[in-house]
């Protein structure tokens, strides 16, 4: 084992070095010579035209041939093409209502918590969840009309995308019996089979004297968003014998309709059970409005692509800014006799509208505490509240009435309870806003309109999602004899959502 390497017979490879050559013992870093380069600083090069390709080398670099990757350093070839979205169609408009249920819980819990909530954030908080709203089409001046299906509330725009969904869908049975009986088998010289490349579906052999009637019938039912020189090229084929029997074997069974109401009629394929649904039932099954009602949650399948985009749309918009829903919002709650009124300038919703207490009135003792503490607290918790008035080792019972004269108070409008549980009085008012905007405050006026406020928004609010709040509210008429209130500052920052 001790053994020289001239004196062991075992082959001998330490003469050789597997290594890059610059990392090699004994040889130093080749230099680089520029100028015999072919490139653009030195020399010429050798295939005289720039972006070629060298004969037996790579492409150049810059060459943009089927090679080329996109920025991001992929493969161009292997992108996958997105479909493009349809636009959404002019002359129809998308509009967001609260469905009623949850509107009537929304009031029940403003009423029984006595808080006030900002409209906006109850708008935002009713968009944050589908099944809190639904959506209504409606048809404009000058826009195609909505065909409404009475089975499954699907909306679309023509009556080709009506028979298309009614091929497929789940109801048909209700209209159409289907039976299959033994036919013949067709007969010829059939060599491959073809197929949809998207659902399977077998066309037959190409030779075939229905082969192209399917691949248009298909296309036109569920593939109409793209081309059908595009679709035909997903085709896909299939030899062998095997391939062709199964399809003879399926070509032995054809499927028969009978309408539900006459059962007398025999309709020999699909194509015509479509056409006698076209004739005879259509219109009781579609019918033609101006106004479309569907749930939010509504599968993409049962709209019209182009009315798919534009409840996306809509969604997304009002998510931003809900300047069209709050208008909605107002009436809803105001029609279940709450509050609804610009509070700093901004619209807020409670179980009543703040006002001042008149000079004739005479509080009872509790309340006048309560009313005393809160305006010199403006802005405190209701926490702090009632350390500052009760004291530590107060009974239930003390507190039950204490809850119960705060309860009243915000109900006569005398004192403000936030979301976030700040609270102040009615005649509360920023010195800063007052001396920034160089206007006394407006003397405090007792009588109430029994109106609710009128939400009305401008249509440059609606159409400026960038508008805050305060540039929408200003936009909303007041009654006449509105309160003063609309001096006080609104909390908007931590709020309490209400369940809807």
């Amino acid at each position: 084992m001790n053994e020289k390497p001239e004196d062991n017979k075992a082959l001998d490879l330490s003469a050789l070095d597997f290594g890059p050559s610059w990392a090699r013992q004994g040889e130093s870093k080749p230099s680089k010579k520029y100028t015999d380069h072919p490139g653009e600083r030195g020399g010429q090069r050798r295939d005289g035209n720039k972006g070629k390709r060298r004969e037996g080398g790579r492409p150049q670099r810059g060459e943009r041939g089927k090679f080329s990757r996109d920025h991001r350093g992929r493969d161009e070839r292997r992108r996958p093409q997105r479909p493009q979205p349809v636009a959404a169609p002019e002359g129809l408009v998308a509009d967001i209502m609260p469905i009623e249920e949850g509107i009537d819980n929304l009031s029940k819990e403003i009423v029984a918590a006595g808080r006030t909530y900002s409209v906006f954030e109850l708008a935002r908080m009713i968009l944050a969840s589908r099944e809190r709203y639904k959506i209504v089409f409606r048809k404009e001046e000058g826009g195609p009309e909505l065909l409404q299906c009475k089975y499954d509330g699907a909306v679309y725009l023509s009556k080709g995308e009506c028979l298309s969904h009614f091929r497929t869908a789940e109801w048909i049975k209700e209209l159409y019996v289907s039976e299959e009986v033994e036919v013949e088998a067709p007969k010829g010289s059939f060599q491959t089979i073809a197929k949809c490349g998207f659902s399977g579906e077998v066309f037959g052999p190409p030779n075939y004297h229905a082969y192209n009637q399917k691949i248009v019938d298909l296309h036109q039912a569920q593939f109409s968003n793209m081309s059908l020189d595009r679709y035909k090229s997903r085709i896909v084929t299939e030899s062998g014998e095997d391939a062709v029997n199964a399809w003879l074997d399926t070509m032995k069974k054809q499927v028969q309709y009978r309408p539900v109401a006459d059962t007398e009629t025999v309709l020999a394929s699909e194509k015509e059970m479509l056409s006698h649904f076209e004739a005879n039932a259509f219109g009781e099954t579609f019918r033609a409005t101006h106004r479309a009602d569907v749930d939010s949650q509504i599968p993409g399948k049962l709209l019209s692509p182009g009315l798919l985009t534009l409840l996306k749309e809509t969604i997304s918009e009002q998510r931003r800014y809900p300047g069209k829903l709050a208008p909605f919002l107002c009436r809803q709650l105001s029609g279940r006799h709450l509050a609804v009124f610009k509070w700093q300038g901004k619209l807020h919703c409670g179980p009543s509208r703040p006002h001042a207490i008149a000079d004739d009135v005479k509080l009872a003792e509790r309340p006048e505490a309560l009313y005393k503490w809160v305006n010199e607290h403006p802005g405190a918790g209701v926490d702090e509240l009632w350390k500052g008035l009760l004291s530590e080792d107060v009974t239930d019972e003390v507190k039950k009435e204490w809850f119960h004269d705060l309860h009243w108070m915000i109900n006569q409008g005398y004192i403000v309870l936030l979301s976030d549980g700040h609270i102040f009085t009615s005649n509360f008012s920023k010195p800063k806003a007052a001396k920034k905007q160089g206007k006394s405050q407006k003397p405090v006026s007792q009588e109430v309109s029994p109106e609710p406020v009128a939400e009305v928004v401008t249509e440059e609010a609606q159409a400026t999602p960038e508008a805050n709040e305060d540039q929408a509210a200003a936009e909303v008429k007041e009654p006449t004899e509105a309160p003063s209130s609309e001096e006080a500052p609104a909390s908007e920052e931590g709020s309490e959502e209400p369940k809807a």
